[in-house]
């Protein structure tokens, strides 16, 4: 697109090279032809002298006239209307160039200006912050390890609109500092749209997204790995989650505890824990520090089941949260909760938003697994004794 950008403006150069060239030699060949003043202006002023008869004139003179005037006519007439045929082409060229651009821009911003680089890691596949814990007075408690998630994935859970908003207001209470003029940071909105372009560029392919997961569960449970696939070869064609076909309670829970605690999947970017439970986001789930009203950035979801349907429950896993839409007797919803499993990027290309096709990163039988699980967190013996026997679990399951 470029290329052909760059062959419109050359043809443009050439028309308009011509025209001066033709204007050129007109005005020298009148420079040239022109006599200077011998006399009187009443006797020999120029345009008073004769001119070419019309015999003289009817002949090579006029016919010169002629077909140049044809000729500067057949550019204007032909030539131009060509280039401009091609308009649109040259504008999507151009827009192609700029979006190059912008991606550099947000390359730059990631790797070297704001330094994302440090802890999400290289092309966004994750990494680690170290973080300072304080208590109310501002006195140390503890540094940590703060595992900082991927970001190859991040626009399959958020939208445009959800990414800018933690862009431009972080985290509070973790590592994710505000970065956007609204919230008080150093960047500015373009700079924060250039990152949002490059963060695009590095987002993994639908597949890719999927086996990550699968693959996962399968290195820690081959059965349940198995029984997944299964189920979820069952649902190809359901439309309606709760005709869906599940796994059994025991699978449920299992799986559910495996996607909801893991940090190491995709370095925490599948985990409702690293928000729900305090301290899981740095490698210390439920512990307590004595100095500090530890609080988790997401609320408890012990006793879930008592506030909300399974219907409900699912729709706010698989499509995440509206600002300003109350949730159960939560408070009103926020940008920060990600939807799961629906992509909510999906559908958009019409307003230059690239489409990565409709589905998210947990399929349904994975999204009921987690619900079933969150269900179960006020009942520690239930979720405990459903992943007794699995040998590679998490270290830590059930609600506080």
């Amino acid at each position: 697109m470029i290329v052909l950008a760059t062959t419109q403006r050359i043809i443009g150069y050439i028309i308009f090279a011509v025209v001066v060239a033709g204007f050129v030699v007109w005005l020298v060949t009148n420079l040239r032809g022109a006599r200077a003043e011998a006399g009187s202006e009443i006797e020999l002023a120029p345009n008073r002298r004769p001119y070419l008869t019309d015999d003289e004139l009817e002949t090579k003179q006029l016919n010169l006239a002629l077909f140049s005037a044809a000729g500067l006519l057949a550019i204007i007439g032909v030539a131009l209307p060509l280039y401009w045929l091609a308009e649109p082409g040259r504008q999507a060229g151009a827009k192609e160039m700029y979006q190059e651009i912008f991606v550099e821009r947000g390359f730059e911003l990631y790797e070297t200006g704001a330094q994302c680089v440090a802890c999400h890691g290289g092309n966004g596949s994750g990494g680690s912050a170290t973080f300072i814990i304080n208590d109310q007075n501002g006195q140390f408690v503890d540094q940590v390890s703060w595992i900082a998630p991927a970001l190859d994935n991040v626009l399959y859970r958020y939208s445009e609109e959800g990414v800018r908003y933690v862009l431009n207001y972080g985290r509070p209470g973790t590592p994710m500092a505000a970065w956007g003029a609204p919230g008080g940071g150093p960047l500015t909105t373009q700079q924060i749209d250039n990152i949002i372009d490059y963060l695009w560029t590095v987002q993994v392919s639908p597949k890719q997204l999927r086996s990550t997961a699968d693959d996962f569960i399968k290195q820690i449970d081959e059965g349940l790995y198995d029984r997944m696939l299964k189920v979820r070869k069952s649902n190809e064609k359901v439309t309606d989650a709760l005709k869906a076909n599940r796994l059994s309670r025991e699978d449920e829970l299992a799986l559910g505890e495996i996607l909801f605690n893991n940090q190491s999947l995709a370095s925490g970017s599948y985990s409702c824990a690293r928000c729900h439970v305090p301290g899981a986001a740095f490698g210390k789930a439920y512990t307590s520090f004595s100095r500090v009203p530890m609080s988790a950035f997401g609320p408890d979801l012990a006793g879930v089941e008592n506030e909300a349907t399974q219907q409900q429950h699912f729709d706010l896993v698989n499509t995440g949260m509206v600002p300003g839409i109350g949730y159960f007797s939560r408070k009103q919803g926020n940008p920060q909760m990600p939807a799961f499993g629906t992509n909510p990027n999906a559908g958009q290309a019409d307003k230059g938003i690239p489409d990565k096709g409709p589905e998210g990163m947990l399929s349904i039988e994975q999204l009921w697994a987690v619900v079933r699980y969150e269900r179960n967190l006020s009942n520690d013996s239930t979720v405990k004794s459903a992943v007794a026997g699995t040998a590679e679990s998490p270290t830590f399951a059930g609600g506080k």
